[in-house]
Formats: structure tokens, C-alpha cells, sequence
């Protein structure tokens, strides 16, 4: 567990003339006086007669010595930017103190806490921006920012930082697995690539024995003489080889030669019989006599004599079609590309399905609503606000498909309660709320947290994202005025800073939509003597005649933010 660390020296203020007796006391203080009605009061040089009269003169002690701390971060989750693992970080800090007096009006008893939490806030940020593999880039990158004085608004300097990040135990286990599968895969080609030479040796001394073989053939043959490869010629080829079935060999080829002269006498008597017949029958005439005796009588004549006589002159030939009308060849010229291509074609109709194209830009829409107690009489017009616009976004699909919608709620903190999506008929919508208090600074922290994150998230969905658009929406005045404005200042800072859309309607709200909106034409205000309830209905009707003309602007891949106030609405007037 984390031990606290206190900068005041004293738990509660004691009398000036007693600070010596503080035990442990560093030498490097400063005493710090509280003034009633006015700010605290910092001793530079202590002059005779405050020495003298002022002894009982109550103070604080506030330790002005550099320290040196570090420390794990464990209780903040670190995800790396696929969002499924996480880094783990070690911070070597020091810091001392810059105003002392800010340090007793802040009433800083744990510095610890103070510098952690910006500092792993920041490591956050940068580890979001890295994969799990890349933690030595991700140090690097969170080193380089954070190498400068970095003073906290808390009267608290940081004057050194170094952090070492590397991968959870779960993360560097997936790591060291994926580095084991690589090496497999190495190992696994390296053994392929050394069964394909052996196989191919194998190959290639068969080859060499095969080839050995059909050489000795040759010769053997070359020996035995030149000669038709007959049967009479293989019989030869082998009773030299086997002399021993010289006689089983001779008494089989007699059997053959006897089986071929039969053969031949039946066919003879079967051909003489058919040429009587067709002569009797008068289809072979005198005239073709010689060339039936040429055909069953020579040698040469192929297939039967019969066949010779007989046989059409054109057999054999391609057939013609001179006179005839050619044969049609199926037409795929106004066949599908995938069907000309070989690819799977699904008929469904006359003509295919046409999809939409995808939107030219996508972009993120932020609604912050006031659900402090000063929103509780208008918050059932607030949620038939997010109905509405969720009727307005499903009945427009090529505009919703163009919008992604969160939207988050603020009083004392800030909570999302519809993280960013796509709106549809089956978008539920999130119930409100009142909670008490009523500060700026979280819910513009939280959006500094949100917008690039999910920013980065969509650049990796579609090619192009739109600047995001926050639609503020401000009823109770701000408990913490003067801390708001730094948390909105960074928010702006961002490369990813949004349009910031400023709409007061409570009382007296004209100089915090002034320093709210990002631009002053997007600030906007209720007339003077409004209804709040009716104030939020004209709000919506902003919002939702907004977010049509951005979701068709971004269609066409532009951004295109106009306000168009309604009635009861009014542009915020400029500064003085």
C-alpha cells in the first residue's frame, strides 16, 4: 500500500514562535500565514518586529526540499491500443514546491496523489497510442513529453520524470506465445525446404537409374540388331535373356501363329459369303467389281473388303456448314462481372440488389446535458430530446450511417451513458438522472479522454473521420469557475480538438457559453425571460436540425457545422 506524503508540515496551524519544535523539520521551509478575507501570506524575510510581535502568530510549515519518489502504476489499467491488453509502469519522479501558498489553499496533504494522478493520466493517454509489442516506443514517446518542468496547479512542480513501461504479466505471456509461434514457423520452413531437397534427390537418383536402365536396353538391342518391335522381335529379346523357356516360348508361339491362320479363314469365308449375297441382291454391280476384288484381296486395304467398297468418300472429313446456318454460341456479354469472370453469381430477379455506398466521412457527435438539481424540472424534456433525435437519426439512414452518437451526463462528475454508435430503431435510450453539485472540470476531462481515443478507434474503421462536434449544454452556473478553463484549454490543445457547440439556458449563462464554445458563432443563449423547460425543447430542435446538415455534409465528405437558431434561442454576444 502507498504511504501518503504530506508538503504541510503541520496538521493544523500553530503559533510562529513554535515552528522550531516541529520534529523532523527539513531546512528548506517556507512559513505560510492565513489572512482572513484575503489570500495566504508567504514570509520572504522575516523583519525585527515580526520576530518580535508576531510569535503567536498562527501558520503553516510548508516543506520546500526536492523529493524523489517511485513508484507502480496498478490500480489505473494502462490498455494498449487494440484495447484487449495492457502495459504496466514504473515512475521515477521529483518534485518540490513552487507556491506554498497555493500548496495550504489547496490544502495538499498527499503531494503523492497530486503528482501520480496527473502523471499517470498522461502515461494513459500515450499507452492508448501504442500496440502491446511497441512498449519501448511507448516509453520513449511518454519520456520525451514529460522531459521539462511541468508545474501543476496545486503549487506542485515536477522537475524530474522518467518512466519504464513493458507488458503486464498477461500481456508479455501473449508476446513470448506469439515469438514461440514465429520460431515454430521458422523452424517449420527450414524443415519443409529440407524435405523438398531430399524428395528432389530422391527424384533425381531415380532419374539417373532409370536412365541407366533404358541405356543397357538399348544396347542390348543395338546388339540383337535393327528391326521392327514386334512380337517375334520381343520373343527374341527374350530367350536371349532366358534361354531356359526356349521351349515353353516355341510352343506358344505355334498355338498363336495356329489361332491366327483359323482367324483368318473364317474371315475370309464370312467376306465371300457377304459379296455373294449383295451381288444376288443387286448392290454391287459390274462396274464395281474392281474395286471390291481391290478391296477384299489387298493387303493394304484397311478393315474389311466390304468396308473398303462401301466406305462414304468424305469420312473422316470436318463437317461443313456452308449451306446450313452456324450453331449460336451463348452470349455473356450482359452477364454479371463476376459471372464473366468465373466468380459465384446469385440470380435473385432482373436485376441485382443495389447497396449504398459507404459515407465519404464519418463523424463523432458528443451530447453533454446538465442533469445537475437545477435541470430537474426540464429533464423529461431532456430525454424526449434523445428520443427525438434518435427518430430523427433512424428515420435518415444515410445520415446515421454518417453519425456516431454518445452522449454523456455532468453534475458533480460526468458519466457516459451512450457510448459512441450508430443510432438505429433498436438504440435504447438512456435514462437521466439529477445528482447534486454542479462542475465543468470533470466532464471536460472526460471528453479530453474520449474524443482522440475513439478518434484513433474510427481512423481504424473507415478512411476518413470528420472532426468530432460536442454540443454543451449548460443550465446550473459552475461551482468550480476557476478550474474549469485549464481542463477546457487542454481539451482545445488536442490535435483532436472538437467543435464545441456552447447552449446556456439557465440565468446568467452568457459568460460561460463565451468561454465554452470553440468559436464564437457557436455559442448560443436563450432569449431573455425564457422558460428553461422550453429553452431544452428549443435546444433539441437545434441539435437535431444540426446533426441532419452534418450528416449530409459529411456524405458528400465534407464538414460543413452551421448553427440555424430557433426561435426562443439567440447567438451569444461578444465579449466587452
Amino acid at each position: 500500500m502507498r504511504v501518503s506524503f504530506s508538503l504541510i508540515l503541520n496538521d493544523r496551524a500553530i503559533p510562529r514562535s513554535r515552528v522550531g519544535e516541529l520534529p523532523n523539520l527539513p531546512p528548506a521551509v517556507a512559513i505560510v500565514y492565513p489572512v482572513e478575507g484575503g489570500p495566504f501570506e508567504v514570509e520572504r524575510v522575516r523583519t525585527f518586529g515580526q520576530r518580535w510581535f508576531g510569535g503567536s502568530r498562527p501558520c503553516y510549515v510548508v516543506d520546500l526540499s526536492d523529493h524523489r519518489r517511485q513508484a507502480n502504476v496498478t490500480k489505473t489499467p494502462l490498455t494498449c491500443k487494440d484495447g484487449g491488453h495492457r502495459f504496466q509502469a514504473t515512475i521515477d519522479v521529483g518534485f518540490r514546491v513552487h507556491d506554498p501558498a497555493m500548496v495550504v489553499a489547496r490544502n495538499v496533504r498527499d503531494a503523492l496523489t497530486v503528482v501520480y494522478g496527473y502523471l499517470t493520466d498522461r502515461v494513459r493517454l500515450c499507452a492508448a497510442r501504442f500496440a502491446i509489442t511497441e512498449a519501448m516506443a511507448a516509453q520513449l514517446a511518454i519520456n520525451q513529453e514529460l522531459d521539462r518542468e511541468i508545474r501543476l496547479p496545486e503549487g506542485v512542480t515536477i522537475y524530474y520524470c522518467k518512466i519504464q513501461m513493458e507488458p503486464d504479466a498477461a500481456a508479455a505471456r501473449h508476446i513470448q506465445e506469439l515469438e514461440e509461434a514465429r520460431r515454430r514457423a521458422r523452424l517449420g520452413v527450414h524443415e519443409h525446404e529440407a524435405r523438398l531437397g531430399e524428395a528432389r534427390s530422391e527424384v533425381e537418383i531415380e532419374a539417373l537409374r532409370a536412365a541407366g536402365r533404358r541405356e543397357r536396353e538399348r544396347e542390348e538391342r543395338a546388339a540383337l540388331g535393327s528391326g521392327p518391335m514386334d512380337m517375334e522381335r520381343l520373343l527374341s529379346e527374350h530367350l536371349v535373356r532366358h534361354p531356359e523357356d526356349t521351349a515353353q516360348a516355341l510352343t506358344l508361339w505355334g498355338q498363336v501363329r495356329a489361332a491366327e491362320a483359323a482367324q483368318h479363314e473364317i474371315r475370309d469365308q464370312r467376306h465371300a459369303e457377304m459379296v455373294k449375297f449383295l451381288i444376288e441382291r443387286g448392290v454391287v454391280r459390274e462396274v464395281d467389281l474392281p474395286g471390291l476384288r481391290k478391296g477384299v484381296l489387298g493387303p493394304g486395304a484397311a478393315g474389311t473388303g466390304v468396308a473398303g467398297v462401301l466406305e462414304r468418300p468424305d469420312a473422316g472429313t470436318a463437317p461443313s456448314f456452308s449451306t446450313g446456318t452456324p450453331p449460336q454460341l451463348p452470349d455473356y456479354s450482359s452477364a454479371p462481372a463476376s459471372a464473366q469472370a468465373g466468380g459465384p453469381v446469385q440470380w435473385g430477379g432482373s436485376t441485382p440488389a443495389v447497396t449504398s455506398a459507404p459515407p465519404s466521412g464519418l463523424i463523432p457527435v458528443y451530447l453533454v446535458l446538465d442533469t445537475s438539481a437545477a435541470a430537474a424540472g426540464c429533464l423529461t424534456d431532456l430525454g424526449n430530446m434523445l428520443r427525438s433525435v434518435q427518430t430523427v437519426l433512424a428515420s435518415s439512414p444515410d445520415v446515421a450511417a454518417a453519425v456516431r452518437l454518445s452522449v454523456i451526463t455532468y453534475a458533480d462528475g460526468a458519466d457516459v451513458v451512450l457510448p459512441l454508435t450508430e443510432v438505429s430503431w433498436r438504440t435504447g435510450v438512456p435514462g437521466l438522472n439529477t445528482a447534486p453539485g454542479c462542475r465543468y472540470r470533470p466532464v471536460l476531462r472526460r471528453l479530453r479522454d474520449l474524443v482522440p481515443l475513439e478518434t484513433e478507434r474510427l481512423k481504424e474503421q473507415v478512411p476518413r473521420v470528420l472532426r468530432p462536434v460536442v454540443f454543451f449544454l449548460a443550465v446550473a452556473e459552475a461551482e468550480d469557475d476557476t478550474e474549469w478553463p485549464q481542463a477546457h484549454a487542454e481539451l482545445m490543445a488536442h490535435t483532436y480538438h472538437p467543435h464545441l457547440v456552447a447552449c446556456g439556458v439557465g440565468p446568467g449563462r452568457v459568460r460561460a457559453v463565451q468561454r465554452l464554445a470553440s468559436r464564437p458563432e457557436l455559442g448560443v443563449v436563450a432569449v431573455e425571460g425564457a422558460d428553461t423547460a422550453q429553452s431544452v425543447v428549443q435546444f433539441s430542435v437545434l441539435v437535431q436540425q444540426t446533426l441532419l446538415h452534418l450528416g449530409r455534409s459529411a456524405l458528400a465528405g465534407r464538414m460543413e457545422l452551421r448553427l440555424d437558431c430557433p426561435q426562443g434561442l439567440m447567438p451569444v454576444p461578444g465579449e466587452h
